[in-house]
């Protein structure tokens, strides 16, 4: 295999590490998502859950009423954590698909070369064969 061959198949196995950090850093980025998530449901829930509780009985109006705007405040923190998080996921998204569509060509690019060699080895044991058969015919002759 030629130097230039070997080249490609060098930088297919930097792209295919991309392609893996590229996926890691996506999973890791839609752990955090998730967990953002989570964290906004939480504190939903929270709010919910404090509501209830002063329909029953179990706290005092006045004491939800002091305590509703730090709930909403958690509650929009959250959220905006989750929109960084889902931003960050996107960007690693994209990140991961120029990272496949890097490989992808390089790939291609080795492939081509690769058929383009076998192409002329081809050509080459031909071109043998019919200069022995020539040398034959002309011995002969």
């Amino acid at each position: 295999m030629e130097a230039r061959a070997r080249a490609l198949q060098a930088l297919i196995r930097l792209r295919k590490t991309e392609v893996d950090q590229a996926k890691a850093a996506l999973a890791r980025m839609l752990a955090e998502e998730h967990a953002a998530l989570g964290r906004l449901e939480a504190r939903r829930a929270a709010i919910e859950t404090e509501r209830r509780e002063t329909l029953v009985g179990q706290v005092s109006s006045d004491d939800f009423r002091l305590w509703l705007p730090a709930g909403r405040e958690a509650v929009a923190s959250a959220e905006t954590m989750l929109h960084a998080a889902r931003c960050a996921s996107d960007q690693t998204r994209e990140a991961l698909m120029r990272a496949n569509a890097a490989l992808k060509a390089a790939e291609a690019i080795l492939d081509k070369r690769l058929e383009e060699e076998k192409e002329m080895r081809t050509r080459r044991e031909q071109a043998e064969i019919d200069d022995l058969s020539r040398r034959g015919r002309v011995a002969a002759g």
